[in-house]
């Protein structure tokens, strides 16, 4: 499945979860997409896909090595 974030199609996996969860991780990615320089802001223009693991999402980001946690809750 993908969705639209930032005008580009992101691919997002579900494990454990399902499409049920896109509207909190809607909330959730526009609430990390903060003023540059934000310890809890996240460069959502350098994200390349999105998995889902209950009510968790994990950001995998083309700048930044390794994984960004989100709550979903």
């Amino acid at each position: 499945m993908r969705i639209r974030v930032n005008e580009r199609d992101i691919p997002v996996t579900f494990v454990s979860s399902d499409h049920k969860m896109i509207p909190q991780l809607i909330h959730a990615l526009k609430a990390t997409n903060g003023v540059e320089g934000q310890i809890d802001s996240f460069d959502l223009t350098a994200l390349e896909r999105i998995e889902v693991i209950g009510t968790e999402a994990y950001l995998y980001s083309k700048e930044n090595s390794g994984k960004r946690y989100l709550a979903l809750y």
